[in-house]
């Protein structure tokens, strides 16, 4: 916007420094601000409200990695994946080492007319190219993410696009459940990994809303998956509400069993997981899986067991 002889840009973007993470691009609209990682990943490491706290679980003490002799073998010797924190694009069906990619790289990001995109070195032995873009509107509280993989091999590839958000500690996940019409068809499905306890007291388990606490007493993982066709979930935790939308393909088949939805929790971070269907792609052939992020000043945060003040909760994040 051009007025009294100045220049005012809607979208801010500039490289900086972040934490122990190197290399970033920063962008900000004045109402939400994102940091991406160019000398690594890349990740959205940060992602918050304009002087509000980064919603996002950062490793800065690089707790989270995947090594060994397979790394060595495949990668080349020494070979280390960090989950860093932050908001990643991975591959699923999830399989070891494939899927732990050691992305530890410079990122190429170039500026886009609306945002920002952020292109890794393609994965060697994998022969994927993954990427992902930001996208950033004036005067809104929400980016879109267009997350693409590129098959650079000679053969066609079966996967899905997995879109991996590691949430801050302290916060609590609502999950909605589907709600058939029709009493002879089934309506809901729960999708469970080894080590997930039925049990667990940080999961409530209701007919409208399944919700997941993070608890930073607890000592044991768990994980599970939904086919989530209202195609969203929401993280609150303080004042703060981020709601993760994507869009559920009832027509197409997806991976684990059937989620569009997985989510994840230990002692230091929450993760929400969106999946796009298993794609066939050829060599050449790119695939995308596109999610929209929001943040939302909250008053009251909502009983976790209390379907009905969830319901009212949800309907006043829209």
């Amino acid at each position: 916007h051009i007025g009294k002889g100045r220049i005012f840009l809607a979208i801010q973007i500039k490289e900086t420094e972040y934490l122990n993470y190197g290399r970033c691009v920063h962008i900000s609209n004045g109402i939400i601000e994102v940091m991406v990682t160019i000398d690594v990943g890349p990740r959205i490491i940060h992602f918050s409200l304009v002087n509000g706290e980064n919603m996002l679980f950062t490793d800065q003490d690089r707790k989270y990695r995947a090594f060994g002799e397979e790394f060595d073998q495949l990668y080349g010797e020494g070979s280390v994946f960090y989950n860093y924190g932050g908001h990643r694009l991975w591959l699923s069906p999830e399989s070891t080492p494939d899927t732990y990619y050691p992305d530890n790289e410079p990122v190429v990001y170039g500026i886009l007319s609306e945002g920002v995109s952020f292109l890794p070195a393609r994965q060697k032995h994998n022969d994927i190219q993954l990427g992902f873009e930001v996208m950033m509107n004036e005067n809104t509280s929400d980016i879109m993410v267009v997350h693409s993989a590129k098959n650079c091999s000679k053969e066609p590839k079966t996967l899905a696009l997995w879109s991996i958000t590691m949430m801050a500690p302290g916060g609590f996940e609502i999950i909605p459940q589907n709600q058939g019409e029709d009493p002879l068809q089934p309506d809901r499905s729960l999708i469970l990994w080894p080590y997930a306890d039925l049990r667990d007291a940080r999961a409530f388990l209701g007919n409208r809303f399944i919700t997941l606490r993070q608890d930073s007493s607890a000592t044991s993982a768990f994980k599970l998956g939904v086919i989530n066709r209202a195609g969203w979930a929401a993280y609150v935790r303080k004042n703060v509400a981020l709601m993760k939308r994507y869009v559920h393909n009832i027509h197409a088949a997806y991976p684990d069993l059937g989620a569009s939805f997985e989510t994840y929790t230990n002692g230091d971070f929450l993760e929400m997981e969106s999946l796009s269907p298993l794609y066939h792609i050829e060599p050449g052939n790119t695939v995308r899986h596109v999610e929209n992020l929001t943040l939302q000043r909250i008053d009251q945060p909502p009983k976790l067991d209390d379907e009905a003040a969830l319901d009212a909760f949800v309907v006043e994040l829209g």
